[in-house]
């Protein structure tokens, strides 16, 4: 009995072992899974142009840049997507989907407690370090911004910059493929030399996958590393890729990529780096005059360039660099930046294991690093990313001692281990922590920035002048508020394409056809048709009274027309315009 009895509790204690790891594993699992923020089933995206187009938390660092270079122009991009999704384990934050590459003087917190490397060198970036890239407000800097510089454009390029850029390089001798590829595919050249630099190093010397010599797959090219997958043997999976492709000269590889480039990025929306790393648009270029786009949430999250997280700003510097060297730097340059619906009223903070008082950071135009040094001037220990907090130690001459947290080794189970490591740096790279710029947002042209396209401003009236067969109406009039009066009207646009959706805003020029009489729409304020009142149309009628630009067509010239006096003047663009901006209302 005694014997038995203790047989009956081995038994009830394996069980309760066996229930309780069960338990916590599966349980503890579903809630980590539910513990991400679900994904809408789509996105609604649009762009604005102009800095105060954008939420009041970037405009402060774009003004300033406004005042360095006035010829750059910034284009806000509304993603439709809440921060909380766009960092969610469900879109950019699954692990191993984002690499870091692992120096000497990398915090524990930038690493993921996964411990799992990727490429040679680069390891799982930890959920803080994403977000602090996925965030643009942390690269509106000078140098970093260039990480949204719209890539489609290669305006102003010369060969001469281009060879300039490459001048004792491996590329040296491809400056005329390098131009041939980018017109065959209309994009700037230069962004084919700084995503070759960028996957090969800046060197002279030949890299291994465009020698052209590697034993199977000799007469093969890739500069692109397109296909050279994470892992061991990466240039053999290029090269079977090239091989695959048809790669087998120099010209071909640099045209083949260049398409590859432009056909599968540059042409579905992807038009910056930023958009290379991180695929939050949809699929297709969104630009101001088009309006809102809706698209399925599966068409975002997973089509990115690299895995490398520091890729685009590292890019940024090199374009950077090159815009500088060439003399083009304060040329026309226009910068698409995201924004996400419900972001940190501040920017994500850049991740430390230092106690939060007496920090410094990291100061340097690019993101390419700071040496740490082991004494004033001597050996390093490797380099720092900007931003990297600090403790400031002392200050002697141009050296200032610095402490920071460094990873050591992986304990599994228990992720990365962290020592206190104290070195020097040069002082003109310490900087004060979270450093501000100056406000210059009373001074330079911020733009009109406006409401969002489509919006439904003000009452949404129409009235008909059977006369002259013309159908006046306010900016927020749709399909279906015209059919309130007449049910059976047939509705096309300007080109003559039937419009069938009941939501959708008519546009001046469109016609609308009631039983045997047809009307052609003037909406007031919107003179390119499209429906919606933007800067676009403001511009217009701002041209037309200056005489930049003269309207002669017939429909336009009322539509500008908003406060329906003898001629078009600038009330009429201060009321178009203050519609945009303030929301203030046309009437009919």
């Amino acid at each position: 009995m005694k014997k038995l009895s203790r047989k009956l509790l081995s038994l009830i204690l394996i069980f309760i072992l066996v229930f309780t790891f069960v338990h916590t594993f599966f349980i503890k699992s579903k809630a980590d899974a539910s513990s991400a923020t679900p994904l809408d089933a789509s996105y609604t995206q649009y762009v604005k142009s102009g800095i105060n187009a954008f939420p009041e938390s970037y405009q402060k660092k774009l003004a300033y840049l406004k005042y360095l270079h006035p010829n750059w122009e910034f284009n806000a991009y509304y993603t439709g997507i809440s921060w909380d999704q766009v960092t969610s384990s469900l879109a950019e934050n699954k692990c191993g989907k984002n690499t870091i590459y692992k120096s000497d003087v990398l915090d524990p917190q930038i690493l993921c407690k996964c411990g799992s490397m990727g490429d040679v060198g680069y390891y799982c970036a930890s959920g803080k370090i994403v977000n602090y890239y996925l965030d643009p407000r942390n690269f509106l800097g000078e140098a970093t911004v260039f990480q949204f510089m719209d890539l489609s454009d290669g305006s102003g390029i010369t060969r001469d910059a281009v060879a300039r850029t490459v001048s004792g390089t491996y590329l040296s001798g491809y400056v005329d493929d390098i131009m041939a590829a980018a017109n065959d595919v209309r994009i700037n050249p230069l962004h084919i030399v700084a995503t070759i630099f960028q996957e090969m190093g800046k060197k002279s010397e030949i890299p291994k996958a465009i020698t052209g010599t590697v034993p199977g797959y000799e007469n093969c090219y890739n500069f692109y590393n397109y296909g050279a997958t994470d892992g061991a043997g990466a240039v053999e999976r290029g090269l079977a890729k090239a091989r695959e492709l048809g790669w087998t000269t120099p010209r071909k590889a640099l045209a083949g990529g260049a398409q590859i480039l432009a056909n599968e990025y540059i042409y579905k929306g992807q038009t910056t780096k930023y958009f290379y790393k991180f695929d939050v648009v949809g699929n297709e270029i969104v630009t101001e005059s088009s309006g809102q786009r809706n698209y399925s949430k599966d068409r975002f999250f997973s089509h990115q360039y690299m895995t490398n997280l520091r890729d685009p700003s590292s890019q940024a510097g090199s374009l950077y660099d090159t815009y500088v060297a060439n003399g083009i730097i304060d040329t026309g340059i226009t910068f698409t930046i995201p924004v996400y619906n419900n972001m940190p009223s501040t920017p994500i903070e850049f991740p430390t294991s230092l106690p939060s008082s007496s920090l410094c950071e990291v100061k340097c135009m690019k993101d390419a690093g700071v040496s740490l040094r082991k004494s004033p001037g001597g050996g390093s220990y490797g380099t720092l990313i900007k931003g990297t907090p600090m403790v400031r130690l002392g200050t002697s001459g141009s050296w200032t001692q610095v402490k920071i947290i460094r990873a050591t080794s992986f304990t599994s189970g228990a992720g990365w281990n962290g020592e206190e490591l104290i070195g020097y740096m040069s002082s003109e790279y310490v900087g004060d922590y979270k450093a501000d710029v100056p406000d210059y947002r009373g001074v330079v042209d911020m733009g009109a920035g406006g409401i969002t396209p489509g919006a439904t401003q003000g009452k949404a009236e129409f009235k008909t002048d059977d006369n002259n067969n013309q159908m006046f109406m306010t900016p927020a009039t749709k399909v279906e508020d015209v059919k309130k009066q007449y049910a059976d009207a047939e509705f096309k646009k300007a080109d003559g394409t039937v419009i069938t959706d009941s939501s959708e805003y008519l546009g001046t020029g469109s016609t609308v056809t009631v039983g045997e009489k047809t009307y052609t729409v003037i909406k007031y304020g919107d003179l390119n048709g499209d429906g919606n009142v933007s800067p676009i149309d403001y511009v217009q009628i701002k041209n037309h009274i200056t005489g930049a630009s003269i309207l002669k067509d017939t429909n336009k010239l009322k539509a500008a027309n908003v406060n329906k006096d003898s001629d078009i003047s600038p009330l009429d663009y201060v009321q178009v315009k203050n519609y945009i901006t303030k929301g203030n209302d046309i009437t009919l």
